[in-house]
């Protein structure tokens, strides 16, 4: 975007929308908030300002300016026109769920090195991650650190536990940590609370896998498909894993082989019934089990007669 000619409110009085406070304050990046109340200021006072003299008075980046404005009107709450920024746009009361971002884009060396100059817990958090990784950070990864706390608005703690998450699985690769930051931002993974539930289940779903492989006497990574069958037997049938070892045991005596399909159909027949122990495989089976004829002592002589040959 080019530099703004003019601001313009719609309002005949100045004052920040209680609506912007209820519903939209909380859940915007810092910079953007002071763009947002910098240009409702300089609109009520008929100032005008290009995003240089914006930046330069908020202590922040051009391009924090210009993200910043493509935010809040995609929100609604203001529009970009030829003649500038104007406020009061008309816009949805509650905010909808934001579709997921694009991939952060590659900021300047300049940007970067004026950031990192005006805010010293970015340096500190950059020489912290280097330590993790025992490495000096490239360029381009110093740019993934920069968006992760400038365009996804992680803090420092936030970052570190997103690093040391990654560290822990043997992933060190910048592509994987960017694809898990955005997997974060996408599904609202925003503070330390949130993402060591998302921690705990990913760790807890990975001790699920790798017991079900040795049940299996698995020595390969499972399929896609077949991981789809895990994430259910856990997920959404609360299996322990000694209950998959019964379907196991009961696939192969009956098919001969690992059988993905044929074991998901014992769960969720076991699921159906409520069934999650083995001992309750026992007593179900007990229940179905056909009852026996009961054969008087005349049928039995008889049959005994017939076995010894006797006339």
């Amino acid at each position: 975007m080019g530099p703004v000619a003019a601001f313009k409110v719609k309002n005949s009085y100045v004052c920040v929308p209680a609506d912007f406070i209820d519903n939209y304050m909380a859940g915007a990046h810092g910079a953007y908030i002071k763009v947002y109340l910098y240009g409702l200021a300089a609109a009520a006072r008929g100032l005008e300002a290009d995003n240089e003299t914006v930046a330069e008075a908020l202590g922040v980046l051009v391009t924090d300016v210009e993200k910043a404005w493509k935010y809040w009107s995609d929100k609604g709450l203001i529009a970009v026109t030829g003649d500038g920024i104007e406020y009061g746009a008309a816009g949805p009361s509650v905010p909808e769920p934001s579709p997921a971002e694009d991939r952060p884009p590659q900021v300047s060396a300049r940007d970067i090195s004026a950031a990192l100059e005006m805010d010293p817990t970015m340096r500190e958090t950059i020489s912290m991650v280097e330590h993790m990784l025992d490495k000096p950070l490239t360029r381009r990864e110093i740019n993934c650190v920069f968006n992760f706390m400038d365009w996804y608005g992680m803090d420092q703690s936030l970052v570190l536990m997103l690093f040391e998450y990654c560290i822990s699985m043997d992933k060190r690769s910048f592509a994987y940590i960017e694809k898990v930051a955005q997997s974060w931002n996408r599904d609202g993974i925003n503070d330390i609370k949130s993402a060591e539930a998302v921690i705990k289940r990913a760790n807890a779903e990975k001790r699920f896998q790798g017991q079900c492989r040795r049940i299996f006497g698995l020595d390969r990574a499972f399929t896609a498909s077949e991981l789809k069958y895990l994430n259910a037997w856990k997920s959404e049938m609360n299996f322990s894993p000694a209950m998959v070892e019964q379907a196991y045991d009961i696939t192969v005596k009956n098919t001969g082989r690992l059988a993905f399909a044929y074991m998901n159909k014992i769960l969720a027949s076991w699921h159906q019934k409520g069934i999650k122990t083995p001992d309750k495989i026992k007593e179900n089976d007990r229940k179905d089990a056909p009852r026996g004829t009961k054969i008087d002592e005349i049928e039995l002589i008889e049959m005994r007669r017939r076995i010894n040959g006797d006339k």
